[in-house]
């Protein structure tokens, strides 16, 4: 089995960087009120105790947390105060590893702010839950409550404080293995913290470095790590820097330099030690047995990952126990130790499975589409509103009119009315002529290839594999007759006829590629209406483009599904790009055949983008070199019922 902690452990070096920042938003200016103690005195003390927070006297911190949570209790007036105490005692409890005492505190703190209609304060108190639901592991209803953060920080224009959610979602994302958009995100953070928050830019800098190096930029994630580690020495008192001297340690691991990536663990660990972080400590003790171990020093490695493992078991940390016993498995199989090896590795398996899975998955997708759409909604509401607004403004000017204005309105919503239903009668069959002329320009040339290979596979001297060409053949024809009258399709048919087009063109290419088709089970194929031979031109596209002759490679077909999103994949491992550009092509390249299918989309789903629809993706090798290409294919998966209404063709 692959060894995934090189992939997993920058996520949870990264959820470091979320206990150090990610909670708590900047103080917002208090009321006055008459109080013992007055408001500005109570806030000196707050900063006071998040000082103590960064540099590591966390006791100091609770007490003045306390002192300042029970005077604003005694005076509903300082509901503010009260609240940002609660954000910090939170953190506190977070850093003593009470994750239930940190929730029980923010969820107090949302109900506080809820009532006093503070928008602000819930956007935090949503930002604080989260960190600490995925600090439980609690995905799911980590992105729920960041997805809210979200909402109410947009709503409320808390630009300010906006980085904290977007850092964290970047990590949420992140673990969905969407690196390119964490990736966004996490940079949009620190553009904003350099206008906002300065001296806070390290935090974002060093996961910024962990996302360039998942997406093998070592050089410049080295850079970036390297600069957020001089930000954070530029600090009096420096509390963080051991997540970013780890940071630089795994991207020296990545790069083959063992013996430097072996001293910047050490001195993180001692950074750790020094502030009592015990979840960096953890990730050094396994950053160094891991070396050792790849260096071949296992009695060294041992009592590294042993103490990693019992660290993390302190913590409640399973992410960090499920990679100790992974590697210890590793370990005591490379020593000999076959039943302790096996005793770890099922330890590993069992953890695995109360992690991340597939469910969780596609419920947090669902999560993100859902945010998504709901946005989108809410702009398209003010867009509304604002032309409301205008036309009651310009209503007060034609008052005199209104008599004549509410008859000729009248007459031209009829009018309206009729013109658009002949316009739309008129689309529908424009759609209907122009899908089958679509397919009239995608079956011929196949057909003729096809048949020619006949006559050859049987001279061949191999008359099964004659007999299957011209029986997958037949199913092909037989299916293309059956849904060239009908405007959609159930998708199971749609995969049918892909798998007969695979397996003809490999009859006629023998030996020249081989292919995967997939279908998660979660996709029900036979009700998902979908327009027909939508995905044969992107399979064509591939087996085409993809291999030059002399040239084998593998094509994969990918159907998937993420809330009412319908998704599919077509991944070659080709020459690229590029190359096939500049190779000639039956059909003049490949843009012709891709713009096709996007007006296809466009005549199925009117309310796709037509530009996001069809999606190119290069593909590239370790060291830069293109290794292929992927065509995604996305659209509203919509059932067999909901299309009903169009009907099937005239016969």
């Amino acid at each position: 089995m692959m060894h995934i902690w090189p992939v997993v452990r920058p996520v949870v070096l990264l959820l470091v960087v979320t206990h150090l920042s990610a909670c708590g938003d900047s103080p917002a200016e208090r009321p006055r009120t008459k109080t013992e103690r007055s408001p500005h005195a109570l806030q000196a003390e707050m900063d006071s105790a998040k000082e103590y927070l960064r540099i590591g006297e966390v006791d100091k911190a609770e007490a003045l947390g306390w002192a300042v949570y029970q005077q604003a209790k005694a005076d509903p007036a300082l509901a503010k105060q009260r609240i940002h105490a609660l954000t910090l005692l939170g953190r506190v409890m977070q850093r003593r590893m009470l994750n239930d005492s940190a929730l029980s505190l923010y969820r107090e703190g949302l109900d506080l702010a809820e009532a006093t209609a503070d928008t602000a304060a819930m956007g935090t108190m949503w930002v604080n839950i989260g960190v600490a639901l995925e600090d439980k592991e609690r995905y799911t209803e980590a992105l729920e409550a960041q997805l809210n953060a979200l909402r109410w920080k947009e709503l409320a224009g808390d630009e300010r404080n906006l980085p904290r959610v977007l850092h964290n979602l970047g990590v949420l994302y992140w673990r969905q293995d969407s690196t390119e958009q964490a990736l966004r995100l996490i940079e949009r953070s620190v553009a904003i913290k350099r206008v906002y928050e300065p001296g806070n830019v390290a935090v974002g800098l060093n996961g910024v470095g962990l996302l360039l190096m998942e997406l093998g930029r070592l050089d410049t994630a080295l850079t970036v790590l390297r600069a957020s580690l001089a930000l954070e020495d530029s600090l009096d008192q420096g509390a963080g820097r051991q997540v970013q001297l780890s940071n630089i340690a795994l991207c020296f691991e990545r790069m083959g330099q063992l013996d430097s990536a072996v001293h910047h663990y050490t001195i993180a660990l001692e950074a750790a030690h020094a502030h009592d972080d015990h979840y960096a400590a953890v990730r050094c003790l396994y950053g160094i047995g891991e070396v050792r171990r790849m260096q071949g020093r296992l009695a060294e490695a041992l009592p590294m990952l042993d103490s990693s493992l019992a660290l993390a078991g302190r913590l409640n940390s399973l992410e960090d126990q499920r990679e100790s016993h992974f590697s210890l498995s590793k370990l005591h199989e490379g020593m000999g130790n076959t039943r302790s090896a096996l005793r770890h590795y099922k330890a590993y398996h069992q953890l695995s499975d109360s992690l991340m899975n597939a469910d969780t998955e596609a419920t947090m997708n669902e999560l993100r589409l859902r945010y998504a759409t709901e946005k989108k909604d809410r702009e398209n509401k003010e867009l509304r509103s604002g032309q409301e607004l205008a036309e009651l403004r310009a209503g007060r000017n034609r008052w005199i009119a209104v008599g004549i204005g509410v008859l000729a309105l009248a007459g031209a919503v009829v009018a309206w009315a009729v013109v658009q239903r002949n316009r739309q009668r008129a689309r529908q069959r424009e759609a209907e002529l122009e899908q089958q002329a679509l397919r009239l320009q995608m079956d011929p040339h196949f057909l003729f290839n096809a048949l020619n290979t006949i006559p050859g596979l049987y001279a061949g001297g191999d008359p099964l594999l004659a007999n299957d060409h011209v029986g997958h053949l037949s199913k092909y024809l037989r299916l293309v007759l059956e849904t060239s009258r009908r405007r959609t399709i159930p998708l199971a048919q749609e995969i049918e006829l892909v798998e007969h087009y695979l397996q003809i063109s490999a009859n006629r290419h023998p030996g020249q590629f081989t292919w995967t088709l997939k279908v998660q089970p979660y996709v029900r194929t036979e009700r998902v209406a979908v327009p027909p031979m939508l995905v044969q031109p992107l399979v064509e596209n591939a087996l085409e483009h993809a291999f030059p002759s002399g040239r084998k490679g593998h094509v994969q077909v990918l159907f998937d599904q993420a809330g009412s999103v319908l998704h599919i994949e077509v991944t070659d491992n080709g020459v690229g790009r590029a190359a096939a550009a500049r190779r000639p092509s039956r059909r003049g390249g490949t843009s012709m055949g891709l713009e096709l299918v996007r007006r296809r989309v466009q005549l199925f789903d009117p309310q796709s983008n037509l530009s996001d629809s069809v999606l190119v993706t290069d593909l590239h090798a370790p060291d830069g070199s293109p290794a292929g290409t992927t065509i995604t294919l996305r659209m509203q998966a919509r059932t067999l019922d909901e299309h009903a209404a169009t009907g099937d063709r005239g016969r």
